[in-house]
């Protein structure tokens, strides 16, 4: 049971390595293409960059469903690393199907694996809010200023 609990406080750790690494570096790839006047938040560009935002969160998740999935591999939990990948996604995600099962010594594992999908979805939620709304308002208080006659 301690090595269980080791393995999944390893599993979690890893997964808020990569995601706070990954914000680290989004935040600095960010600033190099972040609007530096107010002419420069366009709707056009603002699209594209909350598109490039969100493809970086799915990247991060899809690195932490495969961290769990190379887990599950490598512990031998399933038959091939196609259904460890599938066994996470849908256990990070919370979607759980339940096609796929752990054998009961693992169990808690898929368990655990998504209350981390929770808070690692809900961090990147936070962090695309924070960014859709900074430059929506920009956009929208350009659009403003621009025909102040709506």
């Amino acid at each position: 049971m301690l090595a269980l609990l080791l393995n999944l406080l390893l599993l979690v750790s890893a997964c808020v390595a990569t995601h706070s690494g990954g914000m680290i570096l989004g935040v600095r790839w960010l600033w190099r293409l972040w609007p530096r006047d107010e002419t420069d938040y366009r709707p056009g560009h603002t699209f594209w960059l909350i598109v490039r935002v969100v493809y970086g969160l799915l990247l991060l998740h899809l690195i932490q469903i495969t961290i769990w999935a190379a887990f599950y591999q490598f512990q031998g939990c399933f038959a091939d690393f196609a259904t460890s990948f599938y066994f996470s996604a849908t256990s990070y995600s919370t979607l759980g199907y339940g096609d796929v099962l752990l054998d009961e010594k693992w169990r808690i594992l898929g368990a655990v694996e998504a209350v981390t999908g929770v808070l690692m979805f809900g961090w990147s939620t936070g962090i695309l809010f924070t960014i859709v709304h900074h430059l929506l308002s920009r956009v929208l208080r350009r659009t403003i200023t621009q025909h102040p006659e709506h």
